[in-house]
């Protein structure tokens, strides 16, 4: 059995000014994959507890058990500063290969390439940088010469993203709620998926009302949403249902493409707004799409702000 320890380290995080720092957008460095054919996936093995801890650090992060006080040496996981300050180091030791050819998310690794030959140069030289800082990949987690990686819940190739069919079966095969939290949890679950699902926000609304009507006089913690029962009525049973036959029909995020031309379509009213972004390879002016309607006395009384817009940049 292999076992993690935890440390509640809520205390200390609470008078910690934590550093000024950035993690990376996922969904704008994934785009560095774009037309790459070679894939590995690496993970580190425990390197948390490599990276040391500033002394004058030591003493405040100290914990207590039924034994002992124990005071660490290497910077312990849980506190505030400790994801952000080794995605930054790991940063550091790979600038080399960072955003050219490598990805990283905190102890996750995404190598790629465009060619074989290029791959096997760029994992060498991961091999190198990791043995020049004294780093330690689990075995287990290591996945070579790929042409479709699953990194980050995501499944990734050269052509585009995509989520995981496992996660999104998992999520179709969920009963309809019965408490706060489940709902919750579904939620914040389709929202991570939110820009592959058509028409999200729409479908999703009488849930997200349901659950904020729940929570609107307590925490928002799990633990608290867990021990609200809630039964959802017709309508909110079929936004269920309507959002997991989205997931069915999530789509298939490409990566830009700078020959090809980009086209925004934006819609809005008082109700919400929404935008899609498509590319056309090759757009023949020759065949044009039209369609044309009187405008109704109603709708021209409406004011400019609430009429729909349609901005297309082709």
């Amino acid at each position: 059995m292999d076992l993690r320890q935890t440390t509640d380290y809520r205390g200390p995080n609470a008078v910690t000014e934590t550093m000024a720092a950035v993690m990376p957008i996922l969904s704008l460095v994934v785009e560095n994959a774009s037309g790459m054919e070679h894939f590995g996936l690496f993970d580190f093995l425990k390197e948390f507890w490599r990276l040391p801890l500033a002394e004058i650090c030591q003493e405040f992060l100290s914990y207590m058990t039924d034994e002992k006080i124990f005071t660490p040496r290497r910077v312990p996981q849980g506190c505030s500063d400790a994801a952000i300050y080794f995605q930054k180091t790991m940063e550091n030791c790979f600038a080399s290969l960072l955003y050219e050819h490598l990805l990283i998310w905190i102890d996750d690794l995404l190598l790629y390439a465009a060619d074989i030959d290029t791959y096997l140069v760029k994992l060498a030289e991961l091999f190198s940088l990791l043995n020049q800082f004294g780093l330690k990949l689990s075995a287990k987690k290591t996945s070579l010469y790929q042409t479709q990686v699953k990194w980050c819940g995501k499944v990734i190739d050269g052509q585009g993203i995509r989520h995981d069919p496992e996660r999104i079966k998992s999520l179709r095969a969920l009963p309809y709620p019965r408490t706060a939290g489940e709902l919750q949890q579904f939620v914040c679950a389709i929202n991570w998926m939110r820009s592959s699902i058509i028409d999200f926000a729409r479908l999703v609304d009488p849930l997200q009302h349901k659950l904020d009507n729940a929570l609107a006089s307590t925490k928002r913690t799990r633990r608290v949403a867990a021990g609200i029962g809630i039964a959802l009525n017709a309508d909110e049973r079929r936004a269920f249902d309507q959002v997991k036959d989205a997931l069915a029909n999530a789509a298939v995020l490409n990566f830009p493409d700078d020959e090809a031309t980009t086209c925004l379509f934006t819609d809005a009213s008082d109700m919400g707004y929404a935008i899609i972004v498509t590319q056309v390879k090759d757009f023949d002016p020759k065949i044009p799409a039209t369609e044309a309607a009187t405008s109704a006395d109603s709708l021209l009384k409406w004011n400019v702000h609430r009429q729909s817009t349609q901005l297309d940049c082709c």
